[in-house]
């Protein structure tokens, strides 16, 4: 003779084995959705790669910068500034700060070299210098930014929904860092 359980625990069993569904559901939906933005920032040519390219030129203009300004203090800032981007323990914040210094800071030192005859004497460093100026200009007209920020956003709007999110939330998925 068989023994079947109360009608109470089959149900207690089925709601347990539902809710389990729905919280182990919404938290890795939630987590694949995230690494799929987290690919726009960090995979391969994400943001982070352009923000790293964008301080390799800055530390080339260094290099050749240092041939003609000895000692010269806007070169000196255009060098932090592009360790800060190449730097891959940075956080977002701090490279979106130092991007955004990238330009003035390279004009700085354009200037300064324009003005030195060793410079103007040297074929090469100018061809050079062109170079990393269309190349720093091509990388900042990327639109590996928009990219990510809209993609951080709609993930960051459906994070904060009732219900599912909310879950997902309680649970540990959190929300991604924008690129402001």
């Amino acid at each position: 003779m068989k023994k079947s359980l109360p009608i109470g625990v089959c149900i207690l069993i089925s709601l347990v084995l539902v809710l389990f569904g729905v919280l182990y559901g919404a938290v890795s939906g939630y987590t694949d959705e995230k690494k799929q933005v987290d690919a726009l920032l960090n995979g391969d040519n994400g943001l982070m790669d352009v923000l790293g390219y964008r301080g390799a030129d800055g530390h080339n203009l260094c290099v050749v910068a240092r041939r003609h300004l000895a000692n010269d203090p806007d070169v000196e800032k255009l060098s932090q500034c592009a360790a800060i981007l190449t730097d891959e323990n940075q956080p977002l914040a701090a490279k979106k700060a130092e991007n955004d210094n990238l330009d003035a800071n390279v004009a700085a030192v354009k200037a300064k070299l324009l003005e030195t005859p060793s410079f103007q004497e040297n074929q090469r460093d100018q061809q050079y210098l062109s170079m990393l100026e269309g190349d720093l200009r091509n990388l900042s007209g990327t639109d590996k930014i928009s990219l990510y920020n809209q993609a951080a956003t709609e993930f960051n709007q459906r994070l904060e929904a009732p219900g599912i999110g909310y879950l997902a939330r309680m649970l540990g998925v959190s929300p991604l860092e924008m690129y402001e």
